[in-house]
């Protein structure tokens, strides 16, 4: 038994299927399941009941497959420490955020960063709210940045700014709003949206705030991210919610009214996210103590 062949496992047990965990992974599916039997075989327990479909760990899996994810992490912390030793303390730091979130935090961040530790590499790892509290979970970034809840069991918090939405409205609707800097959503009944996918937080949070004020306004759009919605609304093609925050580093002109929402009470409560029990390195800290500050 090795990392490798757990961290297959792992994969497997995720997708429940050996064509495509084999795909994932760049190994044949016969590749796969010639692991599986050896692995069973030592451990001497059925790991995964292949009846079924997709197919299904085993009571011993589920143990299995918890402890392999945990020494997985280890491992993963092991050569994460032992490449700062390797690196004279040059320092890496990874930072899990969604692409959104990245624009408005990160550029500033990163130049302060660089200022006191000009040998920093600074990866970001983007992705949606869902893999970044998964992989937090998992120690694979020195922090990331969700919005809550989290699971505090498995994830220590440290809570940021309060995310507040705006309404972005273009020139060619202004006729469809009342004068004015604020608006409440029921007024909004006539305005085409660009909303982000299904699933998002920020479209369950759209049609939430529909659903309070009993409206049924038009799609123009379905996108996948505040940015394209922004970039979307820019080009007239429908207003949008995006946060607040996103707004102070937007660009924008005579022909883009902003205007705050009076019944929102769907505030998001993005924060600092590490996986509970994990060393931070001196970049990570200081990173963290410029985030809060």
């Amino acid at each position: 038994m090795n990392s490798k062949q757990l961290h297959h496992m792992i994969v497997l047990s995720e997708t429940g299927n050996f064509s495509q965990a084999a795909q994932i992974l760049g190994i044949t599916q016969p590749a796969l399941s010639k692991q599986l039997m050896s692995l069973e075989k030592e451990v001497g327990v059925k790991l995964f009941n292949r009846e079924q479909t997709p197919i299904r760990l085993t009571a011993a899996g589920e143990r299995f497959i918890q402890e392999a994810k945990e020494l997985v992490y280890k491992e993963e912390q092991l050569l994460r420490s032992m490449e700062r030793f390797r690196s004279g303390e040059e320092g890496r730091l990874t930072i899990g955020i969604s692409p959104f979130r990245s624009l408005y935090l990160i550029p500033d961040l990163v130049k302060q960063l660089k200022e006191k530790f000009p040998g920093l590499q600074v990866s970001l790892r983007e992705t949606g709210s869902d893999n970044l509290r998964k992989e937090a979970a998992e120690g694979k970034y020195d922090f990331a940045i969700v919005n809550l809840p989290v699971d505090e069991g498995t994830l220590e918090v440290t809570p940021l700014e309060k995310d507040k939405l705006v309404l972005v409205v273009p020139k060619n609707l202004w006729d469809k709003v009342p004068a004015g800097n604020s608006i409440t959503m029921s007024r909004c009944g006539e305005l085409p949206f660009v909303v982000v996918s299904r699933g998002q937080e920020l479209r369950e949070l759209f049609e939430s705030l529909c659903a309070g004020a009993q409206i049924h306004p038009p799609i123009a759009m379905e996108v996948v991210g505040v940015t394209t919605a922004w970039a979307m609304a820019q080009a007239g093609i429908g207003a949008a919610l995006v946060p607040l925050q996103f707004m102070k580093e937007a660009q924008f002109g005579e022909n883009i009214r902003i205007l705050t929402l009076k019944d929102n009470t769907f505030i998001r409560q993005p924060a600092i996210v590490t996986r509970r029990g994990q060393r931070l390195s001196r970049y990570a800290r200081a990173a963290i103590e410029l985030l809060t500050k």
